[in-house]
């Protein structure tokens, strides 16, 4: 009975990561509502995010508001950058619904490739910001180093992305509850698990640099 009520039973342990993931989403939600702030609050999701992952010690409201107040500038200067993208976009995609049919598939095979690119850089410049001090430049450079480099792991991140993002849209009026309490945080969490080796490796150069300067 008392492994029952272990709090290191497995069972525990995934309910206590749920509960996490849960308050995480809520919170990634809430301060992302304004829109302009949606990059500072995805940052802050991240720094908490690669906490859990590492099996550090979490408390989710205070490393997110942390971290959503450290990383609030650069975080919302990539963030107006990257609605600029989605604007220019959607307009090249109605552009492209006046084209022939021929020409139709080719438009959206290239605004598509150059979608996942955009995701793909994006994605790793929040997770760099959120764990990285940089001027923003770097961090964009970095981030697109990464998502060439690492290319097997963000095309995987991004399929985890864009799968999630379809599917609440197609099925948007059963999966709002969902949506509410993991919808954020769930897809992310899996993705944490793929970006955080490529950051380990990282800190095991810049432990390496250290030593050798």
């Amino acid at each position: 009975m008392s492994r029952l009520f272990n709090q290191e039973n497995p069972f525990f342990k995934a309910m206590g990561i749920v509960f996490d993931l849960a308050v995480l989403n809520v919170l990634t939600l809430l301060c992302s509502l304004p829109v302009i702030t949606a990059g500072a609050s995805f940052t802050a999701m991240h720094y908490v995010l690669w906490h859990m992952v590492r099996g550090e010690e979490s408390y989710v409201s205070k490393q997110f508001f942390a971290a959503f107040k450290q990383n609030f500038r650069q975080a919302t200067l990539l963030w107006l950058g990257c609605l600029a993208v989605i604007a220019v976009l959607g307009v090249d995609a109605l552009a492209a619904q006046q084209l022939s049919a021929d020409r139709r598939w080719m438009a959206f095979a290239a605004l598509a490739v150059v979608a996942v690119a955009a995701l793909a850089v994006a994605e790793m410049f929040f997770v760099l910001l959120s764990r990285y001090q940089n001027d923003t430049l770097a961090h964009l450079k970095n981030a697109a180093l990464l998502a060439v480099g690492s290319f097997p792991r963000v095309l995987a991140i991004v399929v985890i992305l864009a799968s999630s993002a379809v599917l609440y849209i197609s099925f948007v009026s059963y999966l709002i509850p969902f949506m509410l309490i993991l919808g954020i945080t769930l897809p992310q969490y899996c993705c944490a698990w793929l970006y955080n080796p490529v950051l380990r490796r990282l800190d095991e150069g810049k432990g390496r640099q250290a030593q050798r300067s």
